[in-house]
């Protein structure tokens, strides 16, 4: 069984950044850019989350050199940030969300133990020569 309770001194926070990423004229979805480590506790973390959604630029926004972004942030009930950034020359502004999170549970990719019936990988040789 996996716990997913962590000891309050192994708790890691960090700041999500989630940007809506176009598929199409009509479509998007949300998509998670970044995560951010942050040293310290909840308050800490929630902290620099605003820092964030007073400064990030999603990625796919042009902004001219020397330019600031336009931004309207917004402060969720549940103590995110929806950012919405924008420049005179984009087509539609962007959206971002900056969300404090705890994480509780790490898990490394294991791969699969051998077995007899699994097969072993081609070799690879420079010249095919026996």
């Amino acid at each position: 069984m996996v716990s997913d309770a962590l000891s309050e001194a192994a708790m890691q926070y960090v700041v999500l950044i989630e940007e809506v990423i176009p598929l199409g004229s009509d479509d998007h979805h949300w998509q998670l850019v970044k995560t951010i480590p942050v040293e310290g506790d909840r308050a800490g973390a929630d902290a620099r989350a605003r820092e964030l959604a007073m400064e990030h630029v999603p990625e796919s926004l042009y902004v001219p050199h020397g330019a600031t972004a336009g931004r309207s942030v917004f402060r969720v009930s549940d103590g995110s940030w929806l950012v919405e950034v924008s420049t005179p020359v984009s087509y539609s502004p962007k959206l971002a969300r900056i969300t404090t999170a705890e994480q509780v549970h790490v898990q490394e990719y294991l791969p699969p133990p051998p077995t007899d019936d699994t097969p072993s990988a081609p070799e690879h040789r420079l010249f095919r020569r026996g």
